[in-house]
Order: structure tokens, then sequence, then C-alpha cells
């Protein structure tokens, strides 16, 4: 069986982190000025000065840890999954601790060594009407920073040319190299991207955006269906 450590990078949230309700035991890599802060949470480990922005900060966890990591972004707001009779359908949503995602999550890296693949992930979705009983994996779709476990034996880190979008990038570059991708489409994960303070709310953002689209473009030619903008950030829709 897989170990693994679920990691969550956080900046600016001191006492708003949410995703310790569902994932008390969680590790929080905050920048280490800022680890007072943090002090109400259980494991929070301070990240150096020199390194800087969400994508080296996913680095640093990785080549710190010898085991696999799953990330989750700070600002889970619930999960749950989605119990189908022939008839109908009902939305079942958690929003404290529970055993199912740690289970689940173990699950995803078990198929990973199997297939040989190096990303897994969760739905990213809160209603997620796309889910069917005969149908609990997707093997070629996107897996999202917020909520992405990676095998870490050395095989893949994220660009850090990219200062957004290196979920997107890290897909395109495992998709290219002929790897699958492991998702769950039974259970879902419903983040916050927009209300607190930090995360999306850089100044920078849209531009930062716009600069990580057109380089996809140019490093993976027509594996952008559409980019829109949509509140604080671009959604994308992959052709794959």
């Amino acid at each position: 069986m897989s170990e693994f450590k679920i990691c969550i990078p956080s900046k600016g949230r001191g006492g708003l982190v949410l995703t310790t309700k569902i994932f008390p035991d969680a590790y929080i890599y905050v920048p280490k000025n800022e680890v007072p802060q943090y002090s109400m949470y259980k494991n929070v480990i301070g990240v150096p000065d020199s390194i800087k922005g969400i994508t080296a900060t996913r680095n640093y966890i990785l080549k710190h840890n010898d085991c696999d990591i799953f990330f989750i972004d700070d600002d889970l707001l619930y999960g749950g999954y989605i119990e189908r009779s022939e008839l109908k359908y009902k939305v079942r949503k958690i929003f404290k601790s529970s055993e199912i995602f740690e289970t689940e999550i173990s699950k995803l890296f078990e198929l990973c060594y199997q297939m040989d693949a190096k990303l897994c992930g969760f739905f990213t979705v809160g209603n997620n009407l796309t889910n069917y009983n005969y149908n609990p994996f997707l093997f070629n779709g996107l897996c999202l920073g917020s909520c992405m476990g990676i095998v870490n034996d050395g095989t893949y880190y994220f660009n850090e040319e990219y200062e957004v979008k290196e979920d997107y990038e890290l897909t395109l570059r495992n998709i290219k190299d002929g790897r699958p991708i492991v998702r769950t489409n039974i259970l879902f994960m419903q983040h916050e991207h927009t209300q607190l303070k930090g995360g999306c709310k850089d100044s920078n953002r849209i531009e930062k955006e716009k600069k990580a689209i057109n380089k996809l473009i140019i490093e993976y030619p027509n594996a952008i269906k559409s980019a829109k903008h949509r509140g604080t950030s671009f959604a994308i829709q992959l052709n794959i």
C-alpha cells in the first residue's frame, strides 16, 4: 500500500483554513514567517523565504518528502458523493472529518502503481451530476492542483516557469508522455476560490493567467479547446 501525505499549501490565511475541518491531520505548508499565524492547526511546516509562489512551493513539498503527496487547497468547503438508483439520485455532502476520503485516496495511489500512472485526483465540482456507478474512474481527464495526487518518485515536478495554471501544464505533459491519469468520479470536492483573502485574490492574477495560457498554447499546440474568463480566473477546457 502506498504511503502518502495530504499537504495543504497556504499563504495569508492563518485562522481561515477550511480544509482542516475534513482533514485535521493534514500538513500545512506556509511561508516561514507566517508559521505563528497558523498555530491553531496541528501540522504546520515553514517554507523558506527563498521559495516564492505556489508552483515552487508545490515542488518544495515534493522534494522534502519521501512519500507520495496528495495536494488539497486550503479553501475546501465540503466533499461528498452521489447516491444513484435507477430513477433518482441524492447528493451526499461531507463537512467534517471522514475516513472515506483517505480510503479513496489510498485506492487512487494503488491504481497509479498498477497502471504506471503518476497523477490522480477527485472530481472538483460540488454537485457532480456526471457521476455514474458504472463509470467510477476517468483515465484521460484533468486533475487540478486543488485536489491532485502525485506519485513522488522524481518522475514529475511542476514547471516553475508557470506561476499559475501549473496543474494544467503538468497534466498536459503527463498526457504527452502517454501516461494515464487516474481520477475518481465517485467522490467530489468543492472549494471556495474567491471569497477568502489571499489565494486567487492576487491583484495580478488575471495577467499571470493570460501569460500562462499563451505559454500552454505554444508548448502544447491544439491542446487548449477554450479559455474563458470567469470571476477571478480563466476556466480552461482541454482537447482530451
